[in-house]
């Protein structure tokens, strides 16, 4: 099974979706809405926004700290 690296399209895909974003440095943000992913305008870094529930002012996490997304079945989580 080949190991894809993620990257900014990769993090488009779960735009829209609640997951949980595990990071480099072994911490886990838990259920958060992922609101929007792109390069910032001011540095051009890769920039993935997230709130803790949707529809909230989104926090922002560099996509380098990213290790990988775990989407949640929204069946689930009710």
């Amino acid at each position: 099974m080949g190991m894809e690296r993620f990257n900014l399209n990769v993090a488009r895909a779960y735009i829209g979706r609640q997951v949980n974003l595990h990071l480099k440095d072994g911490s886990v943000l838990v259920n958060v809405y992922v609101s929007d992913a792109k390069r910032q305008d001011e540095n051009g870094k890769p920039t993935v926004f997230y709130a803790v529930k949707p529809r909230t002012s989104p926090s922002k996490i560099y996509l380098k700290e990213v290790e990988w997304i775990e989407q949640l079945n929204p069946f689930v989580i009710n």
